[in-house]
């Protein structure tokens, strides 16, 4: 169903433009002016406001009131408008609040769990990459927010229609985990602890060693080895490897973070996809082979090719973008475009995919050498999630495509960068172990058990709060809190986790927004609520006041989900399910609701409502929509 909300602004907008195209044509304005120029005004003067007259009459020389009132005559009847007015050269329209009502409730009733959904991605595929991290040590609060970034964005383009692809791409052949697998050769000791944990620590012991001792040619020397296909360091690599992401897809599923495919790098390599794929930016001269020069032997992306693509690439001293090195190896830039031109279905690669096991109520499966043929990649849309500090590599991804001739592509390759993350200060930094945190929660793993001791403790102490299931409770305003507190924050923009923040019960945070939820519940339940027809219902009971309010809120629900959806910004959702619960509050607090005589089955209709769209925005962020707290 379209949203109530943006089907009044298309009316107004088409009925505006219509307007226009008869009887100012040449002022030069756009219908795009007009979208633009709708806005929410002041309550005294609508629901819904319109400043275009204001440009027009600039453009014409008139009055704006004139511009305005003319443009009124030719606004068209609408059953959801009770009135259009013209104030101070400003088209403001006040909405029936019966009929309004009837539409918005109507439709939440109809729809349920898809109220709020959309087409915008019916019949695309989007293939959302995250977090994509080294399998040689556990996911620090960085990785978790690349993850939980990554799961919302897949949520919410799954609830606006797309095929979604959850993608989790296992750099089994990096420099890193060579290194690990040195480590857990040369330096003795077993796991006694989980494994990803073990092995993390074990890497920043390496890199102690690496500091004292000269070990490049041995590090270069064991790479090199693992890459060789049937090796024992490459069979060896991939067996720690698994271990590693086994324990790390333990804390992904603490969080309610899931995937369909795992691809490995080391089945890419199997697969020979880079040597194709470099083949054919070669053959297409996007790509070059130096024969002379500082970088003889090299392939090479020529920046002076790519100068106006972005203002990255216009430092003269810089003329070549290594790809692949003289003495072979490829760079992570060379790995990504064959990655990208397999996900966009540019290159085959006949991978077997080995079904790994059910996570979530999703399959999940990983590229291996055994396994069935399936239908993976080949997408219309690529999201990659992946830390700001990698906007220059993602431009020279995007300016290969555009090279080859395959522009179209290019800008179908999304890079969703995120800031940096910490907790009350300190580093994160993978090789010195900061991720270990000096006595701070700097794991994934370590925070969610620190979020669910303080919710368990803030749940014994608080008076709203039953003390039923005490133990469940505390885990799922732990798991929230963490998730609302990364994602309400825009992804671009760093973030310094804060306890005090992320466990307030009264301010903008996942608890409190699950505790207004679970006390619209509970007050249904109180009162016996049984949803009856809403035609038996006398909306008439609606006032133009906190009630209403809600309702308009609520009517947006499309309207916000498609947003969020386009700006790749799971933020947009945290913000809209705050001004739900706090439009909520001020409602509940102002309007009695159980006994309050004929307006009670309207308002309890209204809280019926909430929490079904609550429910439905809560599950597009992975918040757990908890009915007793």
């Amino acid at each position: 169903m379209a949203s109530p909300s943006k089907g009044i602004k298309t009316w107004f907008v088409e009925s505006l433009w219509s307007g226009i195209s008869e009887l100012y044509s040449s002022s030069g304005i756009e219908k795009s002016h007009v979208m633009g120029s709708i806005s929410v005004p002041k309550k005294e003067f609508g629901d819904l406001g319109c400043s275009i007259a204001l440009r027009i009459a600039k453009a014409q020389g008139m009055r704006p009131s004139d511009v305005a009132k003319a443009l009124i005559e030719k606004i068209g009847k609408n059953d959801l408008v009770s009135d259009v007015r013209e104030t101070g050269g400003y088209i403001n329209i006040s909405l029936n609040v019966k009929e309004y009502s009837a539409q918005v409730l109507g439709g939440i009733e109809k729809d349920g769990d898809s109220y709020g959904s959309s087409k915008l991605g019916e019949k695309s595929k989007v293939l959302v990459e995250y977090p994509a991290v080294n399998p040689n040590k556990p996911w620090h609060i960085g990785h978790l927010r690349n993850a939980l970034i990554g799961d919302a964005i897949s949520n919410i383009m799954d609830f606006c229609g797309y095929t979604v692809e959850r993608e989790d791409y296992i750099d089994d052949l990096g420099l890193q985990i060579a290194e690990s697998l040195w480590g857990y050769e040369s330096l003795g000791g077993k796991p006694d602890k989980k494994f990803d944990q073990w092995l993390g620590e074990r890497y920043v012991e390496v890199n102690k060693v690496m500091k004292e001792k000269r070990l490049d040619d041995q590090m270069g020397a064991l790479l090199k080895r693992m890459e060789d296909v049937g090796s024992r360091e490459s069979l060896l690599a991939r067996q720690i490897a698994s271990k590693c992401v086994d324990a790390q897809y333990e804390t992904a599923c603490r969080y309610g973070v899931y995937h369909d495919v795992m691809i490995w790098e080391s089945d890419i390599v199997k697969e020979k996809l880079l040597k194709k794929s470099l083949d054919l930016a070669l053959r297409n001269g996007a790509l070059e082979k130096r024969e002379s020069g500082k970088n003889a032997g090299c392939i090479v992306l020529d920046l002076n090719k790519v100068r106006d693509m972005a203002k990255d690439f216009e430092n003269p001293e810089e003329t070549d973008k290594i790809i692949v090195r003289s003495d072979g190896t490829a760079t992570y830039v060379a790995k990504d475009i064959a990655f990208h031109m397999w996900k966009l279905g540019l290159v085959d690669a006949s991978f077997k995919y080995k079904h790994i096991g059910k996570e979530g109520g999703r399959e999940l499966y990983s590229t291996s050498s055994e396994g069935k043929d399936m239908d993976f990649g080949k997408a219309d849309l690529v999201v990659n999630v992946i830390g700001s500090a990698q906007r220059y590599p993602q431009l020279v991804l995007k300016a290969v495509f555009s090279l080859m001739g395959h522009e179209k592509e290019a800008e179908r390759i999304v890079h969703v960068a995120y800031g940096e993350v910490s907790v009350e200060g300190g580093s994160l930094s993978g090789r010195e172990g900061g991720w270990m945190g000096s006595g701070k929660a700097f794991t994934a793993d370590s925070l969610l058990n620190e979020a669910t001791s303080k919710a368990y403790e803030a749940t014994l102490e608080s008076k709203k709060i039953v003390k039923e299931n005490v133990q469940d409770i505390a885990c799922a305003i732990g798991r929230s809190a963490i998730r609302f507190e990364f994602l309400k924050v825009s992804p671009h923009k760093a973030v310094v986790f804060s306890w005090k923040s992320a466990l307030n019960f009264e301010g903008n945070s996942g608890p409190y927004c699950m505790y207004t939820f679970a006390r619209a519940k509970s007050i249904l339940k109180k009162a016996g609520y049984r949803r009856m027809e809403l035609d038996k219902i006398n909306l008439d009971m609606i006032e133009h006041s906190y009630d209403f309010e809600l309702i308009k809120l609520l009517g947006e629900a499309q309207e916000v989900v498609e947003k969020s959806a386009q700006e790749y910004s799971p933020n947009v959702i945290a913000d809209y399910i705050s001004l739900l619960t706090v439009n909520f509050s001020k409602f509940y607090e102002s309007m009695k609701v159980i006994g309050s005589g004929g307006a009670q089955d309207a308002r309890l209709r209204l809280l019926d409502a909430y929490v079904q769209v609550t429910k439905n925005m809560f599950g597009l962020l992975g918040i757990d929509a908890v009915e007793s707290m």
